[in-house]
């Protein structure tokens, strides 16, 4: 994975909506230079959809290879580069994957239910179930060769930036040698995009299509988990599951903040912000703002509107926004077919940094 953020860079609770916020040194970390804690709603989609004052380039303390990846890039060069790969992720190629999809998921249910009867009666949703279950589906999407898919990134420990390209590297060349009918084997036969370009736009897929992933489908199941009254709503079809879903996914963000650097002086919310300035979003608390979300705190799996900001605003808006929608409906309709109930066996036992929510595991009752 893409090193996180140190854990200066998580977002205390802020006095205001938008508060600046030190950061202190550490025995083995000096001080940083501090930043803009962006918490409300409509400051942060000003803030996401506004690259020209807002940008996404890195800072100077940022890896060299991370000035060329997609999610560090403002327009004309990102939407360029992101036009390119949204016409290889089309509606079609995504709709294709439900049936594979759906079969994994019933196949993972049922050896993970299979093996906790033979031992305690206890399964891990999270690493018996969404986690193998959203890494093979985005090897898939991608064409990972089956041989390299246990060294997918975030499978296989920390990987750094240099690792993930290189895997993207030899994967691009294995499908230019073997096409498929895959995301990779488009991509890599567009002779628009350069050499280094394509690298990069697989190296996010890769990055950005798993840890996330991993993070919103875990994190859905253990908010329903922990709410066994909503579980049983959508599992006797009270409750329906599209807005579930958004709702899930407003509760818990899988990324939970999101940095920017102000390109000019500006005035947010009546904040002088100047030129450099870090401004880091908050998600997590945008998707809670009191003036946009009635009993922000309350499950509600029939909430509508529900503008949350889980897969982004503005021209970053997460790419694969119905991937990701498709794999959280087909999973969690396997898991209401296969659980009558969604009985939490332990603590839930959480992962992540500053800016990630994961869910490490997630053990329940096999039912």
């Amino acid at each position: 994975m893409i090193p996180s953020p140190p854990p200066r860079h998580r977002l205390p609770h802020a006095p205001a909506p938008v508060s600046w916020r030190d950061e202190p040194g550490t025995a083995d970390r000096p001080p940083g230079p501090g930043f803009w804690a962006v918490t409300r709603h409509a400051d942060a989609l000003r803030v996401l959809e506004d690259p020209e004052t807002y940008s996404s380039l890195p800072g100077s303390g940022e890896l060299p290879l991370a000035r060329r990846l997609l999610s560090h890039q403002d327009p004309p060069q990102h939407t360029r580069l992101r036009d390119h790969a949204a016409r290889a992720l089309t509606s079609e190629r995504v709709r294709r994957f439900t049936a594979t999809a759906r079969e994994r998921a019933r196949t993972l249910l049922a050896r993970a239910r299979e093996t906790a009867r033979a031992a305690d009666g206890v399964l891990d949703l999270a690493t018996a179930v969404s986690d193998p279950y959203t890494a093979l589906n985005l090897a898939d999407l991608l064409g990972v060769p089956h041989a390299d898919r246990r060294r997918l990134p975030g499978r296989t420990g920390p990987h750094t930036l240099d690792d993930t390209t290189g895997h993207a590297r030899r994967l691009v060349v294995h499908r230019r040698r073997y096409p498929d009918d895959d995301l990779t084997t488009v991509l890599a036969h567009n002779a628009r995009l350069t050499s280094d370009e394509l690298d990069m736009l697989v190296a996010l897929l890769l990055t950005t299509g798993l840890a996330p992933m991993h993070d919103a489908a875990a994190g859905g199941l253990a908010v329903l988990a922990q709410h066994p009254e909503a579980y049983r709503a959508l599992r006797e079809g009270i409750a329906e599951l599209d807005p579930a879903i958004e709702e899930l996914l407003r509760l818990h963000p899988p990324l939970l903040t999101l940095g920017r650097t102000a390109a000019t002086d500006t005035d947010l919310s009546g904040h002088r912000v100047r030129r450099g300035d870090r401004v880091v979003v908050s998600l997590a608390a945008a998707n809670r703002d009191a003036e946009v979300f009635a009993a922000p705190d309350r499950l509600d799996l029939a909430r509508s509107p529900n503008p949350h900001l889980s897969l982004g605003a503005g021209p970053h808006l997460c790419l694969g926004a119905d991937f990701a929608r498709l794999q959280l409906r087909v999973l969690l309709e396997e898991v209401l077919r296969a659980l009558p109930e969604l009985r939490l066996a332990g603590p839930v036992l959480r992962s992540g940094s500053g800016v990630t929510g994961g869910v490490a595991s997630l053990p329940v009752r096999a039912g």
